[in-house]
């Protein structure tokens, strides 16, 4: 079985995985926190923004065919 990689190769490789994957989330966590958000924009509008969800959930009706549909409807209100 010549063409087979050997356990050395596999080894390498998978702690090379292992080390970019460790690196990358790093890297990412870093960024998230050392992101600057413009406080005075949240500061003014956040208060003013609010939202309501609600969901009603119906018995399924019996199918007559095999095309499914749904509904989906947000309501945006001042207050």
């Amino acid at each position: 079985m010549e063409g087979d990689i050997s356990n050395k190769t596999i080894v390498v490789l998978v702690v090379l995985t292992v080390i970019i994957s460790v690196l990358s989330t790093m890297v990412v966590l870093n960024e998230v926190l050392n992101y600057k958000v413009d406080n005075q924009y949240y500061s003014v509008h956040q208060s003013k923004n609010s939202a309501e969800v609600r969901m009603e959930v119906l018995p399924h009706p019996q199918p007559t065919t095999s095309i499914s549909t749904g509904k989906v409807v947000f309501e945006i209100k001042k207050k």
